[in-house]
């Protein structure tokens, strides 16, 4: 198939749209699909991506992160103006941001539209607490803003694919759109990269056990959720290693201080991508403390590098944890998390059972076999225009 790709989020850009975007187009091109990516311009130099020969990248407008809603607005319309859709089979774009929100109106082509959706407006509204100024206009107009440009969108598009059984619920309860027409396909990972090692990240004492937490150091992310768990065990032979930057690490420090655990945490700030798969390997349990996610990229990764994960009921956790075989699923308190992480530490045993089947569940979920099933879908709505 000739397939339109249209995704703001690219790399070098990060994050889990981003990263979808490259390993999707990647592994569509590999069993033998022509991409065509249409996302945004950035400065840094994207020339060291592996990009398969039968993907092309075409950068419409300039990322503006102060104004993120007017800039998928813009970035839509430019889609929209500058490119001939006839010239393909499916149109594949994303929900939050609603990057096909233009092509609601489909006088001029008749190309079937599927949309991916990394995450729910709504949730987002919910789940943000304001720090700042712009965070007050991102939770009370950005957010809500998408949540409408997503139902529009989400009205146009042919088939849906969400990234996690409770998207699928929140997308068929809040949007209304018929369940039919919706798909649930698990993000992906790369196995070859992910996986265990022998060696061990200096930040990873021998001595302890270690507790692991990956992501942004914003409010949704619930990092202080982490330290005060380690708090809760009231034990010295737990630490805590964080792998992010973000806007709250002055406040978590303070509250590692008031906690008294600064001792067992470790702030590492950023971690390059080469270095994080030795990171995840070389931690005992990863700790997903978010309050809303779509899916959370962290969770397969971790299972991928034979670390299980404890986290609450949201994003990806319902699909890919299952209590005590990849990790524990817990009520969203310290309480809770902490119960778990002792128990782990005093069994030593069963957490080296569960990194074993906890790699042996990310290995069904390569990047080619979600490709598949996304192809599987393109051949539903390009037969059903066909008839």
């Amino acid at each position: 198939m000739q397939i339109c790709f249209l995704s703001k989020m690219f790399p070098p850009v990060v994050g889990g749209s981003g990263v979808y975007a490259y390993e999707i187009t990647n592994a569509l091109a590999e069993q033998g699909h022509t991409v065509d990516v249409f996302t945004q311009s950035k400065d840094t130099n994207a020339s060291s991506l592996e990009i398969h020969n039968n993907v092309s990248i075409y950068r419409l407008t300039q990322s503006r992160r102060y104004l993120v809603t007017f800039e998928t607005l813009y970035y839509s319309v430019k889609a929209r103006l500058g490119i001939d859709f006839d010239d393909y089979d499916v149109i594949h774009g994303t929900l939050m941001p609603a990057s096909t929100v233009a092509l609601t109106d489909r006088l001029n082509f008749d190309t079937p539209i599927v949309l991916t959706s990394h995450s729910f407006a709504l949730s987002e509204v919910f789940a943000h607490s304001p720090e700042k100024p712009a965070d007050y206009l991102l939770k009370y107009v950005f957010h809500p803003m998408n949540m409408i440009m997503d139902n529009v969108a989400a009205r146009s598009a042919d088939a849906i694919i969400t990234i996690s059984e409770q998207m699928e619920v929140q997308l068929s309860e809040r949007y209304r759109l018929h369940p039919e027409r919706i798909t649930t396909i698990s993000h992906g990972v790369d196995t070859s990269r992910y996986r265990p090692y022998d060696d061990r990240h200096p930040a990873v004492s021998e001595d302890h056990l270690t507790l692991l937490f990956v992501g942004r150091l914003i409010s949704r992310k619930g990092v202080d959720l982490a330290i005060r768990s380690l708090a809760a065990t009231g034990r010295q032979d737990i630490q805590l290693v964080i792998a992010g930057t973000g806007r709250l690490k002055n406040q978590l420090k303070r509250l590692s201080s008031n906690l008294n655990v600064s001792d067992r945490v470790q702030f590492l700030g950023y971690v390059p991508d080469e270095k994080l798969p030795l990171l995840y390997a070389s931690a005992d349990v990863t700790l997903f403390t978010s309050v809303y996610e779509g899916f959370g990229l962290v969770l397969l990764e971790s299972l991928s590098s034979g670390t299980p994960v404890i986290g609450p009921p949201v994003g990806g956790m319902p699909d890919m944890i299952k209590n005590d075989v990849t990790g524990y699923i817990v009520e969203r308190n310290p309480d809770s998390f902490a119960a778990k992480i002792e128990h782990v530490a005093d069994h030593r045993e069963t957490l080296r059972r569960m990194s074993t089947a906890s790699r042996s569940v990310a290995e069904d979920q390569s990047w080619s076999q979600v490709a598949k099933s996304v192809g599987d879908v393109y051949d539903e709505v390009v037969g059903s225009h066909d008839c």
